[in-house]
């Protein structure tokens, strides 16, 4: 989608990092890397645990290499967006101030007709999200939201099943949902991968609203 903003959160950055489907993903949008924003934070907080990982504490996720193809992108901290509504989404239990600062950042970016998505592995705070409170915040994040499962279940289709199961297997710990909908032991069969994935995404929405791009139809 050129010219679109895409804001990712921690979450997503380290799963598809993690996997190998960073660039692909972007590239499924066509969207540049100058299009991506990430929280401010999101260096400094994961080149610590690079660090603690060096002195032997386990992380499940490949923190160097989602910390190089983050590097370039633009970053947005609570100085860039719109304070009203940063301050009601931290009053809703369970939206952390990262994500209250992209939600705050894609809603008065789509306000201004300036088309922007978020892409978030935090389906609790989507959840959370869909409360009378936060309607005039919500109300311009309505499709424009990407959940984990959908950017999956996109790969795929751009790229073909056997390409993304390849990436995605070996490095299944780490998420909970993805272990599932892969296979513990043994690799899960294609149509089960997508039907599972289809059905996590069918649930999410109900969940949620409106706020989940409307991919896949139906």
């Amino acid at each position: 989608m050129i010219g679109s903003v895409y804001c990712l959160d921690n979450d997503i950055i380290l799963k598809l990092a993690t996997c190998g489907l960073f660039e692909k993903t972007l590239n499924t949008f066509g969207v540049e890397i100058n299009q991506v924003k990430i929280l401010e934070t999101f260096q400094y907080k994961f080149k610590r645990q690079v660090q603690q990982k060096r002195k032997k504490n386990p992380v499940k996720y490949n923190l160097e290499d989602a910390l190089s193809v983050v590097e370039t992108c633009d970053k947005i901290s609570s100085n860039n967006i719109n304070q009203e509504d940063f301050i009601q989404l931290q009053k809703i239990e369970g939206i952390d101030i990262g994500e209250a600062i992209l939600l705050s950042y894609v809603s008065s970016l789509n306000k201004q007709n300036n088309l922007s998505y978020l892409l978030t592995g935090d389906k609790r705070c989507l959840k959370n999200l869909n409360v009378p409170e936060t309607n005039q915040i919500t109300g311009y994040l309505e499709g424009k939201i990407w959940c984990l499962e959908q950017l999956i279940l996109k790969d795929i289709e751009i790229y073909g099943f056997n390409c993304i199961q390849e990436k995605v297997y070996p490095f299944r710990d780490c998420d909970t949902n993805l272990k599932l909908i892969f296979g513990y032991s043994r690799e899960s069969a294609e149509q089960q991968v997508r039907e599972a994935l289809a059905t996590e995404i069918r649930q999410l929405r109900k969940e949620t609203g409106n706020l989940l791009y409307p991919y896949p139809q139906g």
